[in-house]
């Protein structure tokens, strides 16, 4: 199926690469993305064309097994942005001891020309250890600090995942953003994703900036009454907050025209939805 878009730039600010595959969950041996992966520089173009999408940042793909996301998916995320001008790369780390030697390597080899963030997420630890960090124990907040550390010395953008449990935004999320502190680049995936997420996300978001966090959020795979809710707050209570605010995809997680016209039908002006869709992301990644 051809898609059309209306004639507009997009800087994709969260999409992934690497085979997510078939995974034994809930029971059943499932591959929700068959066919839709993305795996190397031609398939990431050819997607981008597709999608008339100018540019974007792509991050591996994760998996129960992380050690895939390092080894395999790491590499391939290096390949492509070597490869293709417009796209620029996420690398996974992780602060599980496990993992340690893993992001200890990721962390020595920075700064990487076209490496603009590091990817984690709550959601693929286990059960019990979030992003709070009333959760971690000395070993885990040892690397966590690390992480940190190298996200604020390289100038990057740390990409944190909203979701349920683990990553809630604001049992989880919110206690890390207040530990991480004011000066660590953060981009808050998803809004919150789920409905309570979101309720909680959108006034804290407003906060936390009103209080000088470097805070960014993408759109991707939220609800979609929540960009619309959080751009009227934005308009009425800190204008300024509108320039924090990116369009993502997380292809394959998102199916691009969906998340596209969850921005495209907010009512409001050209000029904001030119900031979601390239700008804020633009200046961020590029500026």
């Amino acid at each position: 199926m051809k898609y059309t878009p209306i004639n507009r730039k997009i800087f994709d600010a969260h999409s992934h690469i690497g085979r997510f595959g078939i995974q034994s969950m809930k029971g059943n041996n499932v591959e929700p993305f068959c066919g839709r992966e993305i795996t190397n520089d031609i398939e990431q173009k050819v997607h981008m064309e597709k999608f008339n999408i100018s540019k974007a940042v792509v991050m591996p793909h994760y998996v129960p097994d992380q050690k895939i996301s390092f080894v395999e998916y790491n590499p391939i995320v290096l390949d492509v942005i070597s490869k293709l001008n417009n796209v620029y790369g996420a690398l996974w780390v992780s602060p599980l001891p496990e993992n340690t030697d893993l992001t200890k390597q990721v962390l020595a080899s920075l700064p990487v020309k076209k490496i603009v963030a590091l990817k984690i997420s709550a959601d693929s630890w286990p059960k019990g250890i979030g992003q709070n960090p009333a959760t971690w124990d000395k070993n885990f907040k040892q690397n966590m600090d690390l992480i940190l550390e190298n996200t604020q010395k390289h100038n990057l953008v740390l990409h944190i995942h909203t979701g349920s449990n683990d990553s809630d935004f604001l049992t989880q999320i919110y206690p890390f953003i207040k530990y991480a502190g004011k000066e660590v680049a953060q981009q808050i995936v998803h809004m919150g994703s789920a409905v309570g997420g979101i309720l909680a996300f959108v006034p804290r978001f407003i906060e936390l900036l009103k209080e000088d966090y470097n805070l960014y959020c993408d759109t991707s795979f939220t609800r979609s009454f929540g960009p619309n809710w959080l751009v009227n707050e934005l308009k009425k209570n800190y204008p300024e907050g509108l320039n924090r605010v990116m369009f993502g995809s997380d292809n394959p997680w998102g199916l691009f025209p969906s998340e596209y016209w969850k921005i495209e039908a907010i009512d409001c002006s050209e000029e904001i939805k030119q900031k979601i869709f390239y700008d804020n992301a633009a200046n961020l990644y590029e500026g």
